[in-house]
């Protein structure tokens, strides 16, 4: 039987995303959540489609790939627009010190919920806007998946990504090819960041290709 739960009136399931590893609490609908909202609430949240109501294939892929590495402790983390927070939870899973952030309090109280279960502890759990001034700290590992998902995203991601950012520290975005992502490598130059060649990730949730862009600050080097 599928564990269940709710959260802001959003029901909830809990998916095991690599079993025994990695699981957490998803929206049973999606869809529901969506359509919850009318025209004019969303043109009063300024255009704010809840996205972070599903799991997308980046998000997943980039859970699957932090879950592999093996030099996360005690390392900042930052899950940029973390909607249910796979990678964040993945990192946390890793023995990361990660910080969840989003402009969505209910994203928000659903990973904190699936911490909760997996008996991890986030630092942080930020309501916030990358369009905006953040008094966040730098990190040393920013992941963020699927933030590309409108062309006038780039420029503000990779802006938001150059202020907090540790010298040393790398950015991974994890993007299914959309076209909206295109915009990536004119923004990264414009705020002083080095864009590196992407890989595809081996997996393909959904059968969707994922492909992981690595981020430094300029002159900085290696590889996703």
């Amino acid at each position: 039987m599928h564990a269940e739960s709710e959260i802001s009136g959003i029901r909830l399931v809990w998916r095991e995303l690599v079993p025994g590893r990695l699981g957490l609490w998803v929206p049973a609908d999606p869809d529901a959540v969506l359509e919850a909202m009318d025209d004019e609430t969303l043109r009063a949240a300024e255009g704010r489609a809840p996205y972070f109501a599903a799991l997308w294939p980046a998000g997943e892929a980039l859970a699957r790939h932090v879950l592999g590495m093996d030099d996360l402790a005690g390392r900042r983390v930052l899950d940029l627009g973390c909607g249910v927070g796979a990678e964040g939870l993945a990192a946390l899973v890793q023995g990361a010190r990660v910080t969840f952030f989003d402009w969505e309090p209910r994203s928000l109280e659903i990973v904190a919920a699936s911490a909760r279960r997996l008996r991890l502890e986030p630092e942080a759990l930020v309501t916030g806007d990358w369009r905006a001034p953040s008094s966040l700290e730098r990190f040393d590992l920013v992941l963020a998946a699927d933030v590309l998902y409108e062309q006038g995203n780039a420029a503000p991601v990779a802006q938001f990504l150059a202020r907090h950012l540790a010298a040393d520290g790398a950015a991974w975005l994890a993007d299914p090819r959309r076209f909206e992502a295109d915009a990536l490598p004119t923004a990264a130059r414009a705020a002083g960041l080095a864009l590196h060649p992407s890989k595809v990730l081996p997996d393909r949730p959904q059968g969707v290709r994922v492909a992981l862009w690595q981020l430094t600050p300029r002159g900085d080097a290696g590889t996703p």
